[in-house]
């Protein structure tokens, strides 16, 4: 394990390309593959080796501060591990991808972390409010936190009460380029699924906060120099979903994507934020088995399509809404930007969709 505070020698910036060695494939009977190698001619000067970037383990880490404001803009972490430790009523904002945070023992703390490749590990803290985008979360032996969370994998808290959690909410210009270079998929996002490794039925440890009060919890004028007022109000990036919350209207509809369909999801996922009695429960980007296709496709009559997408990513989103189903039939087929994608988009039938969609988004698992 790396000690606290050191970046990730694997990811550095400037790390050394390892050499290859020339493969033997095709080399017989080619007189050139046997040839000893050419020497330079005495005194050539060698090729300069390119210099390693040498990073200085202080510029990741903020340690043992109280009520101060840190902001690390963007391209100063740059994939790097950060850690952020013993720190009270500060306000952090990590701007910036990440491969993996440490926040561990921190009290009454406001955090932003950045799109994290790996993990997320939350620590012994106490009434910190922290808001965060990864692959992983954990959390173990903290109290009274809120998170507001993206996540790809279900979260995880150990020995941690009074936890509670929200869909991620916020937005800045650099945002999407930073999701990218973490690999995580926008639409991709089971904050709600939280998996509590000492559940207790009669006194849960974790709850969902109300989702108004998410953009409430971090001090935004502290950071009002680098994220602008334009920032914050521009349309939302990461979707808002209901996940674990009571859905306004029981009327669904389940929509399927077949590969390289994003537009069409950034597509329909607008038109759901912009109407006023539309919601977005669930979304999910996954790879299934066969069997699992046959299964998600069966009403489909198209028996070649599981074969088709086995080993390809495939993304789900279910919708309520006043007859949300007719509404959804008719906007994949007649709207201007949705309508061109009819070929990689499939509208599950309304009397499959309760058992297909508790199958898709809790039944079947990811492989990590």
């Amino acid at each position: 394990p790396r000690a606290p505070g050191a970046p990730s020698a694997e990811s550095g910036a400037g790390a050394e390309d390892r050499a290859r060695t020339p493969g033997a494939m095709g080399a017989c009977g080619n007189k050139a593959a046997t040839a000893p190698p050419v020497k330079p001619a005495a005194g050539a000067p060698e090729k300069p080796k390119p210099e390693r970037k040498k990073l200085n383990p202080a510029d990741y880490v903020i340690s043992k501060k109280t009520g101060e404001v840190f902001i690390k803009r963007e391209g100063t972490i740059d994939g790097q591990q950060f850690n952020v430790e013993e720190c009270k009523d500060c306000d952090i904002f990590l701007l910036d991808h990440i491969a993996t945070a440490f926040i561990d023992e921190c009290e009454g703390c406001r955090i932003f972390v950045g799109p994290t490749e790996s993990s997320i590990f939350l620590r012994n803290c106490k009434s910190c409010d922290v808001m965060v985008a990864c692959q992983q979360f954990r959390s173990r032996d903290c109290q009274d936190c809120r998170v507001a969370l993206f996540c790809t994998t279900e979260p995880i808290i150990e020995t941690s009460t009074n936890m509670q959690f929200a869909c991620f909410d916020f937005s800045y210009f650099s945002l999407r380029q930073q999701l990218q270079k973490a690999a995580l998929k926008l639409w991709n996002n089971k904050w709600w699924q939280v998996y509590d490794f000492n559940k207790n039925v009669d006194r849960p440890n974790w709850s969902l906060f109300p989702q108004d009060d998410v953009r409430k919890m971090l001090r935004f004028e502290a950071c009002s120099e680098v994220v602008t007022q334009e920032e914050l109000e521009m349309e939302r990036l990461v979707p808002l979903t209901l996940g674990g919350r009571p859905w306004p209207s029981p009327e669904t509809a389940f929509v399927l994507f077949l590969p390289e369909a994003e537009e069409y999801i950034e597509a329909l996922i607008s038109k759901v934020e912009k109407a006023e009695d539309w919601h977005l429960i669930r979304g999910r980007c996954t790879l299934l088995s066969e069997e699992q296709l046959k299964t998600l496709f069966a009403w489909a009559k198209e028996p070649k399509l599981p074969g088709q997408l086995k080993g390809k990513e495939i993304t789900g989103l279910q919708i309520c809404g006043p007859q949300m189903f007719q509404k959804a039939a008719e906007l994949l087929s007649k709207d201007a930007d949705l309508a061109p994608g009819s070929k990689k988009i499939r509208l599950v039938p309304a009397a499959s969709i309760e058992e297909l969609a508790k199958s898709f988004f809790e039944t079947w698992k990811d492989e990590i």
